[in-house]
């Protein structure tokens, strides 16, 4: 953490002050989340509010980095991403067949907002932390998925139909479909946003690795299930470990 305030304190600008800010209430709202009751109306807002700090990290980070390029860039995975879930959820393309509850708003088309502007943030965020790396970039934010589905499903936001093959009821081929959708987010970021004009990693990277470290903890002190605790802290903590590597080739 220290390191982070450090590196964005040597480039004072707006979108670096305003990533920090976002941060810490990033990080705020995961840990006074398993203060309150499983499906609260408490839990519920604390879910939007990280969200939307998570969208504010990668969007601030991204514009440090390439511009009013980025803006365009997580406008474009926002609306792609919303019509996606809207396939997924009539269809069963590409996640398979699940339904959202009403519990978060607002909605369009039974489709919660909120749901696009986290595949924005973290596609934003992994771009930051991985750089231009399409593959690597999908699996990133596919291991997220590990955490973020058992979690939400258990908030009853969204419900899956029942399947055979299953991680935590959750149909294998849900992460299928992450990753697919997750390729393509990530090929839009890398090519709308362009090249960087300022090199800043430090934040994106300390925002994924947060995601990773705290959730691991929250599923295994707070959400009870060490399985997921488990599997999402080493499929996320592989590529936390990649985005580190990557960083210190950079800077030799």
């Amino acid at each position: 953490m220290n390191r982070v305030v450090a590196r964005l304190r040597s480039a004072p600008s707006n979108e670096s002050r305003l990533g920090l800010a976002a941060f810490v209430v990033m990080v705020a709202g995961m840990i006074a989340t398993p203060m309150f009751d499983q499906a609260g109306d408490e839990r519920r807002v604390l879910a939007l509010v990280v969200v939307a700090a998570l969208f504010v990290c990668g969007l601030a980070s991204a514009v440090y980095a390439h511009g009013r390029r980025a803006m365009f860039a997580a406008l474009i995975i926002v609306v792609f991403t919303f019509l996606v879930e809207v396939l997924g959820s009539s269809t069963g393309f590409p996640f398979g067949s699940y339904d959202y509850s009403t519990a978060l708003t607002p909605q369009l088309l039974d489709v919660p907002i909120i749901v696009s502007f986290a595949w924005a943030g973290i596609t934003l965020v992994a771009h930051g932390a991985f750089g231009a790396r399409a593959m690597v970039m999908a699996g990133a934010i596919t291991a997220w998925d590990e955490f973020l589905d058992p979690q939400m499903v258990g908030e009853g936001y969204w419900q899956w139909q029942p399947v055979s093959v299953a991680y935590r009821g959750i149909p294998l081929v849900n992460y299928a479909g992450w990753f697919l959708t997750a390729t393509v987010t990530s090929l839009i970021a890398a090519r709308l946003c362009g090249k960087a004009r300022r090199t800043s990693t430090a934040l994106p990277r300390t925002v994924y690795a947060t995601l990773a470290v705290l959730s691991t903890i929250g599923f295994t002190f707070f959400f009870n299930d060490v399985v997921v605790a488990l599997v999402g802290g080493v499929a996320m903590g592989v590529f936390v470990v990649l985005s580190f590597k990557g960083e210190r080739k950079r800077i030799a």
